[in-house]
């Protein structure tokens, strides 16, 4: 009994130093950017760098804060922004404005974003214009708000540095804590700016990834007015209903919500109770769920592997979901039965290697003679040639 009490604390002993005690216990340590792109789904893999975030945001990086952050929440609904542009301008609804065009716009089931640009028809054409760029940017703001929101203000201080962005009689700047905002000098007016990324930005630093550049739509911009390679369109007056839903907070680098306003607009779509947006899921409402293809490329991604690679053992799959709605449903696979062939070079038909069609003879003329009946002398048939009677005859 002695003996096993012994063995018992001496086991109690051994496991006491083998734990370290609870007050020096070290608290978890908080994930890293890898580890809380991995829980949340994202990779290194899909996301845009910041040169590519430059180049994609340079056309609109200068538009008034309300205003950009319409457009922005407005790229992530791809589909709905073509919706609107062809309900605009096809279906004759270009005469609307003012409270007229906000209830025409009240029964569609679109997200408030997209309601709220159709006010701006030189904006929707400009979106509607280049799909790739669009789908780009709103991969970019769906995936990596807060880095977009950095590069906006990045652009903007370049832009300022340069001399290009300034107070005018159309909009006010305004420089807070290291943060640029764009105002409209009369709330009740905006005017949209139009101007070229490849001069209002000064020496653009990235050889790579140039800025996209989308010229203005014809008839929004006058002719003498893009001379100096920034200008502003004809103002457009606000929709109260529609405009100003949406803040940016900067130094948050997130967009406020007006949720009252919002659900106003949002009536044939469940209403939201975060002042905080949200982007939609991925693969729904036209939203690619990789980065998609466009004019900053692919995101960095790792090296296409060569056609062999199913063999090769040391080669890396890429470990994002691979988009095949391009390609077939279904293909057969490639032998040397179902191999295409190169086409056969035929001779040209003529008189002398045409195809003979089978001839067709038709039967003979000639029957046999009936069989006599009752004895009597055998009939003979009229189709016998004359030659052939007076033979018979003579006999």
């Amino acid at each position: 009994m002695r003996g096993r009490l012994f063995r018992g604390a001496a086991m109690i002993t051994a496991l006491s130093l083998a734990a370290p005690p609870l007050s020096l216990a070290q608290p978890a340590e908080p994930a890293g950017p890898a580890e809380q792109s991995a829980q949340t789904g994202q990779t290194e893999a899909s996301q845009f760098n910041a040169e590519q975030l430059d180049a994609l945001l340079a056309p609109v990086a200068l538009y008034p804060d309300a205003l950009l952050m319409q457009v922005l929440m407005a790229s992530t609904f791809p589909l709905q922004v073509v919706e609107a542009s062809r309900w605009f301008n096809e279906l004759g609804h270009d005469n609307l404005q003012g409270d007229a065009l906000a209830q025409a716009l009240e029964t569609l089931p679109w997200d408030p974003s997209v309601k709220s640009l159709v006010p701006f028809p030189q904006v929707v054409a400009m979106l509607n214009s280049d799909l790739e760029w669009m789908q780009q940017l709103g991969y970019a703001f769906a995936t990596q708000q807060a880095d977009v929101m950095t590069s906006v203000q990045r652009l903007r201080h370049q832009a300022l540095a340069s001399g290009t962005l300034k107070t005018t009689e159309q909009q006010r700047v305004v420089e807070e804590n290291d943060a640029i905002a764009i105002e409209p000098a009369n709330p009740q007016v905006v005017y949209v700016p139009v101007y070229n990324p490849t001069i209002v930005y000064g020496v653009w630093p990235y050889p790579v990834y140039q800025p996209v550049y989308i010229p203005p739509p014809f008839g929004y911009v006058p002719d003498s007015a893009f001379i100096g390679g920034f200008a502003f369109a004809t103002g457009v007056v606000v929709v109260g209903s529609l405009f100003g839903f949406a803040r940016p907070r900067w130094h948050h680098r997130e967009v406020h919500i007006d949720t009252d306003r919002f659900n106003r607009i949002n009536v044939n779509r469940t209403a939201t109770q975060s002042e905080v947006w949200r982007s939609p899921a991925a693969g729904m409402v036209g939203r690619p769920m990789v980065p998609p293809a466009g004019p900053v490329g692919f995101g960095p991604r790792p090296a296409p592997m060569p056609a062999n690679a199913m063999g090769v053992p040391n080669v890396q799959a890429p470990n994002f979901p691979v988009n095949r709605s391009m390609e077939p449903a279904f293909r057969p696979p490639v032998n040397q039965w179902s191999r295409p062939t190169q086409p056969v070079a035929r001779p040209p038909v003529n008189q002398w290697n045409r195809p003979m069609q089978p001839v067709v003879r038709p039967p003979p003329a000639v029957q046999r003679p009936a069989v006599p009946q009752h004895g009597g002398p055998p009939q003979r048939s009229e189709s016998v040639q004359p030659d052939r009677r007076r033979a018979l005859a003579m006999h």
